[in-house]
């Protein structure tokens, strides 16, 4: 297999932060913004299914990512995932009790590869 796109992505959550909310963002935000024109055209594939899908996440407590979840995202070829600790958790708004809320960012990295 032989790389033929790299993309990044970011992924928060600005209330109660869930991990997996945050990866599911970081890989749609990488994905939305990359076209594989050519893939086709040159003769790369003949079907998005012959594609390998490799996705890296970075966010606080990756043992709680749904990584099922995840994958989901990209919805073609031979998919895998890595979750590993990245990412940041801040302090985020002043509730009325006097608490406050978590702000959390994950980030991605999307590698597609072709035979």
């Amino acid at each position: 297999m032989r790389k033929f796109l790299i993309e990044l992505g970011m992924g928060t959550d600005l209330h109660k932060p869930d991990p997996t909310k945050c990866a599911v963002r970081a890989v749609t935000d990488a994905i939305t913004r990359c076209s594989m024109v050519g893939v086709y055209e040159c003769g790369l594939i003949k079907s998005m299914q012959e594609l390998r899908i490799k996705i890296k996440i970075g966010i606080p407590h990756p043992e709680k990512v749904d990584r099922d979840a995840v994958l989901k995202v990209v919805p073609f070829g031979e998919r895998e995932i890595e979750v590993v600790e990245g990412g940041l958790v801040e302090e985020g708004s002043l509730r009325k009790d006097g608490s406050r809320d978590s702000v959390m960012i994950g980030v991605a990295v999307v590698t597609v590869y072709v035979p």
